[in-house]
């Protein structure tokens, strides 16, 4: 679908987007939060993260690149289903230690009522309390 190079990566102008990425990850966009490391493989985060995106309404992962470790997922809203993107690469930070990055984006207008940043903020905390509870 995106297939995002999150290392040359700008953020547009539109205020509909909110970007995440961990403290030490190389990127030209800077990001809007910074996400932590988890103490889990990167495969266990991927499957975590999985696990959470799919518990919230109106979400499908659209497209993956298993070479990148990044995935599209798609949300729509209520009402008049309005598709947002939400591009996420997971990242090795070390063997038993992982993070991921990312970026979620309404496809259509300009605004969007701060859902985005709702979003991912709500997702990351989701992915903590759920592993922290494995």
């Amino acid at each position: 679908m995106t297939n995002i190079d999150f290392s040359t990566f700008r953020l547009g102008w539109r205020p509909n987007q909110f970007f995440a990425a961990p403290a030490d990850f190389q990127s030209a966009a800077k990001p809007m939060v910074v996400v932590p490391v988890y103490p889990v493989p990167v495969d266990a985060l991927e499957a975590a993260f999985r696990a959470v995106a799919l518990t919230y309404p109106r979400v499908n992962i659209v497209s993956e690149d298993s070479a990148r470790r990044q995935i599209d997922v798609v949300q729509r809203s209520a009402v008049f289903k309005f598709p947002d993107t939400i591009t996420v690469q997971f990242v090795a930070q070390g063997e038993a230690d992982s993070s991921l990055v990312i970026y979620s984006r309404a496809s259509v207008g300009i605004g969007d009522m701060g859902v985005n940043k709702k979003r991912v903020l709500a997702w990351l905390a989701a992915l903590g309390a759920r592993v922290e509870g494995n």
